[in-house]
């Protein structure tokens, strides 16, 4: 049964498209031109539907719509070729559109200009050259879009070297602060150095972290040198209720002397400032074991880096995962109220700074957000994947419900040409039944009649031989010896002429019975032609007629029944071959029919 195979289309065979339209057009009363016309405005609508574009841009490809749609609509080859000049324009076209939002800044208006101009000198093209063809915008445009990606994504990697910077830096001050938080915060030491330790040394140290790779820090000589001081700094100088004894003075003191004098030996970023670091660290030392007076206060505790945290919110774990399933490349869309959504995509995805980095088409940072803020943004819809639908799956998706009603459409008409051959099949039968049932009763008819005449034959043959009998005994002896004589051989003669034209007559009425149409006779009268054939050509039931006719289908001669008994009893003609039967002509009319429907 014919049938029409979306993925043999999908793959090329655009004669089956043209197939299915036909029979769709067929089925429904519609041109094929309108149903291509119509299948063409579907793919393209569904390809610029929201949210694939945004609404600024969207006004643009709504407008060239007519345009592009009967594009489409002229060649067949958009829909099986991949590689079709259209449809390669689309794929390089509408994902790099789908990027774009209106934002202030050179580069939006630039775009947003480039793609209007485009479009522009586009729909002044011819329908068949929507694809633009010997168009030097086209080039133009698309090689200002790649120089365009490729300085993006030079952004974007600069953005993320940038990023990670930061936040290592962020570490390393945050390392560097609890550092200082955790033995000096609330301790009492001389106002000279709260200035020396909260600038000096936090940014000797901090240069240090930042330069040391975070296994080896522990182990540098000056890291662990203000590991040991930093507890024993923020205990040997009172104020008001906190009381250092003298012992404890005398025994810590001169080790942090030493302690900042070997410091003095390890590379140092600053050496000028580091060395005024431990002088005045030593010389706040030396004031205090001498119990001389000194501006002491409690060192208030660094603030630490500005980073925003949602560490007491938990998320559902299928949040959680539906975070983890976006990747550094993946495009989406924050909403904010009664905006257009921001479009942007995630380049940075650190787990070790649970940091997110997004940026806009053209490479720019638009926001930050840790992996927490990002799935509440998911849950609550601020956040949206943006997802493209592939061209080659809207076209899947559009011609699939065509292909299967043009299927159907199919299916109904070769159900009702079976139908309508089934009929007349019926009909034949039922006309060759009653032909045959008019030819039984006919037959029947014509073997009473025959009966009858044989025994009216016999009755009067019976009486003939009395009658001569009577007259042969009138006559003398030897006259009727004679007479008896030659009645004795007439009577044999005639009888054997009786039985043998009985036979013959017999044999024709029999002939006749089973002649049939097709049936080849031969005349041997004197008033045709010496062995001339003719074949049965008609048969009339009514008027009880039989119709011949030469090899090319010229009517020869025409008898009844009666003549063609009487001209077969007598010789003048000779049944060469019988018809066909009811059953071979019958097998013949089926036969055709199912090649008609084949």
């Amino acid at each position: 049964m014919p049938s029409f195979e979306l993925p043999a289309i999908l793959a090329g065979d655009t004669s089956q498209l043209c197939d299915a339209l036909a029979c769709l057009s067929a089925a429904t009363n519609q041109r094929p031109e309108d149903l291509r016309q119509q299948l063409a405005t579907q793919v393209y609508r569904q390809l610029i539907a929201r949210p694939q574009l945004d609404m600024q841009l969207l006004p643009l490809f709504t407008n060239i719509e007519p345009h592009w749609v009967q594009g489409i609509a002229l060649d067949d080859h958009f829909y099986s070729q991949p590689n079709h000049p259209l449809r390669q324009m689309f794929d390089r076209l509408l994902p790099a559109a789908s990027h774009w939002y209106a934002r202030e800044g050179k580069q939006a208006q630039q775009f947003y200009d480039k793609i209007s101009a485009l479009l522009a000198a586009l729909a002044a093209l011819p329908a068949d050259n929507t694809q633009g063809k010997q168009a030097p915008i086209i080039d133009e445009f698309f090689s200002w879009l790649g120089a365009e990606e490729k300085r993006a994504a030079l952004l974007e990697s600069r953005l993320c070297e940038t990023e990670l910077s930061s936040h290592k830096l962020a570490s390393v001050q945050a390392r560097v602060i609890n550092l200082l938080n955790k033995y000096l915060a609330q301790r009492p030491l001389p106002l000279e150095l709260h200035t020396a330790i909260a600038t000096i040394l936090k940014s000797e140290l901090q240069y240090w972290a930042s330069n040391t790779p975070a296994a080896e820090l522990d182990t540098l000589p000056l890291w662990q040198h203000w590991q040991r001081m930093l507890p024993l700094l923020g205990q040997v100088f009172a104020l008001d209720a906190i009381k250092v004894d003298d012992q404890q003075l005398y025994s810590q003191i001169p080790a942090l002397l030493t302690e900042l004098e070997r410091s003095l030996n390890q590379p140092t970023s600053n050496h000028q400032a580091y060395q005024q670091l431990v002088d005045n660290c030593s010389h706040s030392l030396m004031l205090a074991i001498q119990k001389h007076p000194q501006e002491i206060a409690l060192f208030a505790p660094l603030p630490p880096p500005q980073v925003q945290t949602l560490a007491n919110t938990r998320l559902p774990q299928a949040l959680v995962q539906a975070t983890e399933a976006i990747q550094p490349g993946d495009w989406i869309i924050m909403r904010g109220d009664q905006q257009e959504g921001i479009r942007c995509k995630l380049v940075l995805k650190d787990a070790n700074i649970d940091q997110l980095l997004f940026v806009d088409h053209a490479g720019r940072k638009v926001m930050g957000k840790t992996t927490k803020e990002f799935a509440l943004c998911l849950s609550t819809a601020l956040a949206q994947p943006l997802v493209l639908t592939p061209l080659a799956l809207i076209i899947e998706q559009q011609l699939a419900p065509l292909i299967a009603q043009a299927n159907q459409a199919v299916t109904a008409k070769l159900l009702q040409q079976k139908q309508k051959a089934e009929a007349l099949v019926r009909a034949f039968m039922a006309e060759q039944q009653a032909l045959m049932d008019a030819a039984e009763r006919e037959h029947q008819a014509e073997q009473a009649r025959l009966q009858a005449e044989l025994q009216a034959r016999k009755a009067a043959a019976h009486k003939a031989m009395e009658e001569a009998r009577a007259l042969a005994a009138e006559q003398t002896r030897r006259a009727a010896e004679q007479a008896v004589e030659r009645e004795h051989q007439a009577r044999e003669q005639a009888a054997k002429a009786a039985a043998e034209q009985q036979q013959r007559a017999q044999a024709a009425i029999t002939a006749v019975n089973h002649l049939q149409v097709g049936a080849w006779l031969e005349f041997n009268s004197s008033t045709q032609p010496p062995g001339l054939r003719a074949k049965l050509a008609v048969i009339i039931g009514a008027t009880g007629k039989y119709i011949f006719a030469d090899q090319v289908g010229r009517k020869l001669a025409e008898f009844t029944r009666e003549q063609l008994i009487q001209q077969l009893a007598s010789g003048e003609l000779t049944l060469l071959r019988n018809g066909d039967n009811f059953e071979e002509q019958l097998a013949k009319v089926i036969r055709g029919l199912r090649r008609d429907v084949n």
